[in-house]
């Protein structure tokens, strides 16, 4: 009648995920992250090809944007962060109110299930009970017949 398996707060929802669905999962939550990590290999990649080429004005250049975009990225992580903390605490609550009604609801079935059970224990000995009263009455009655 109750389920087996009671609720846990440790339910990981990217548990079942690959590594390439989380990385998609992340960032659709933070999509800045992902861009400025993005940004700043371009900058770098540009600022190598310039010290390759021997423009170290447009190197220096280019290393000045990935330290800029390796800051912006920086800032991006934690108001992101900061962001969704606040935005799904809210829902967070809310789903352990649920799973706090739900381990009670099954509480409440398996203390149901535990009274049943109880109530077919005593029945059986009842029964148990009246069917030694019936033999001893007939053995009696037997043993008085003789």
């Amino acid at each position: 009648m109750a389920s087996n398996e009671l609720p846990s707060s440790f339910e990981d929802p990217l548990e079942d995920l690959s590594v390439l669905e989380k990385l998609v999962y992340r960032s659709k939550q933070q999509p800045l992250v992902p861009l400025g990590c993005l940004a700043t290999t371009i900058a770098v990649a540009m600022a190598a090809k310039g010290v390759r080429t021997g423009n170290t004005k447009s190197a220096q250049t280019w290393f000045r944007w990935r330290v800029g975009l390796q800051g912006f990225t920086l800032l991006a992580l934690v108001f992101g962060s900061i962001y969704y903390d606040k935005t799904f605490t809210q829902q967070k609550k809310t789903d352990e109110e649920l799973a706090l009604e739900k381990a009670k609801l099954r509480e409440k079935l398996w203390i149901e299930e535990l009274e049943r059970r109880d109530n077919e224990m005593k029945d059986r000995q009842r029964r148990a009970q009246l069917a030694r009263e019936n033999m001893n009455n007939i053995n009696n009655s037997n043993n008085n017949d003789k």
